[in-house]
């Protein structure tokens, strides 16, 4: 990274334009909700004020993993002033604002010039507005996890980087979406494995307090493969990828597609993986190619949710911004169009929004691939040598319609 301040191609967004516009959404979403808002997170509330924090951690009362419950527990006693749906809307926007201050510091790692105006663009984009305040879900507080994660990649603070993907996976499943991204740079930069065990470290002190209230530790173990199990019938649940096609195709047969799906997610992680070997980026690159790795997860595994490309989006706004060229924006928005013509799907519009998201995905997540997928000459070096950094050329074009190519810096 060099010295200099990174501009990019565009303005930076006006704070008061920011502000409006995340105001004019509090404003529309705040009074609605989702199912999901009355039949799991206002119980769980209820739970700890009915129960106390200590007697409430006894025993599980939820499917999702203690850290968001201890957040809740700790705004719990607002339910004295506010509704309850009020109290997790406002801990669902605190998330937002961890995110945004997250996206601050990975945009600092990368030395983008005024950071705190992209940053605070966050809270105005659609999918991150829909998710906190109408669904009150805690996406934002992984996806911060997941963002510092990868600004400590990008500085090669590697026990931080594990530390925090540890966070990550303690608030949401979905975190390891965006792993073979951590893997592909462990195994690359060959991180000591003694580093590694940061991760279930950061997840095990984050259990701790469940555990010494009482909370099973095999129940705490398998919360996640529970959650796996919720919606086994369906191949996707209005995810913007290739599943839901299929299951709009063929609704019958598609749950039957279950082993290809997983397969196929399989193949495509192990492929990015070994591709990463060989194929060098700075650092902006580096946070593409994190995106890609969202994408490449969500867009094949099945059981995927509406709510689950949330992690590529930021990953990818970041790339757009310190990359700094209008095709770089034009990749973002197609993922935030997608992301959201999804999210739009589930409340209510129906399968066509759907469709129209998986689109865009699938175009984006071409795109973004492009990098690793485009032969370059250092796939195969002479014995003996180490290949050197193959960056993308300053002036190349992220488009559909243009080959993207690279400048190899090998010896």
């Amino acid at each position: 990274m060099s010295s200099a301040a990174i501009r990019p191609g565009f303005p930076a967004p006006s704070p008061l334009l920011v502000a409006l516009v995340a105001a004019v959404q509090a404003w529309v979403l705040w009074p609605l909700f989702t199912p999901d808002m009355t039949a799991y997170l206002i119980p769980w509330l209820e739970t700890i004020r009915a129960n106390g924090v200590a007697d409430a951690f006894a025993r599980p009362f939820s499917n999702y993993m203690p850290s968001y419950l201890y957040l809740l527990a700790l705004i719990s006693p607002l339910t004295a002033w506010l509704d309850p749906m009020s109290v997790i809307k406002l801990l669902s926007v605190v998330g937002t604002v961890a995110l945004a201050l997250a996206m601050h510091r990975l945009l600092g790692a990368l030395g983008v010039a005024q950071r705190a105006h992209w940053a605070a663009l966050v809270v105005a984009l659609p999918s991150v507005a829909f998710n906190a305040l109408l669904m009150g879900q805690c996406d934002a507080i992984y996806v911060a996890a997941c963002l510092m994660a990868v600004a400590m990649a990008v500085e090669r603070r590697h026990i931080a980087m594990f530390a925090w993907c540890g966070v990550a996976v303690a608030f949401k499943a979905q975190a390891v979406l965006v792993a073979p991204f951590f893997l592909a740079i462990a195994i690359q930069r060959r991180v000591p494995l003694v580093q590694w065990l940061a991760a279930p470290a950061a997840l095990l002190a984050l259990m701790a307090p469940a555990l010494l209230a009482g909370w099973p530790p095999a129940d705490l173990a398998t919360i996640y493969f529970r959650q796996a199990g919720t919606f086994s019938n369906d191949i996707a649940r209005n995810a913007p990828n290739i599943w839901s096609l299929a299951g709009m195709i063929a609704p019958e047969f598609a749950p039957r597609l279950f082993g290809l799906a997983l397969a196929a997610a399989l193949g495509a992680a192990a492929w990015y993986i070994a591709k990463m070997q060989v194929v060098r980026f700075d650092n902006a690159g580096l946070v593409g190619m994190a995106a890609l790795a969202g994408l490449l997860t969500a867009g094949l595994l099945p059981r995927m949710h509406e709510r689950y490309f949330l992690l590529a989006d930021m990953l990818i706004l970041a790339f757009a911004i310190a990359r700094g060229t209008r095709s770089a924006f034009a990749l973002a928005a197609l993922v935030q169009i997608g992301s959201f013509a999804a999210i739009t799907g589930y409340l209510g519009l129906g399968a066509p929004m759907v469709a129209l998201g998986a689109a865009c995905m699938i175009a984006a997540t071409w795109i973004a691939a492009r990098p690793l997928a485009v032969p370059n000459a250092n796939d195969n070096p002479p014995t003996g040598r180490n290949p050197g950094p193959a960056v993308l050329r300053g002036g190349f074009r992220y488009d559909i319609e243009q080959r993207l190519s690279f400048r190899g810096s090998g010896e």
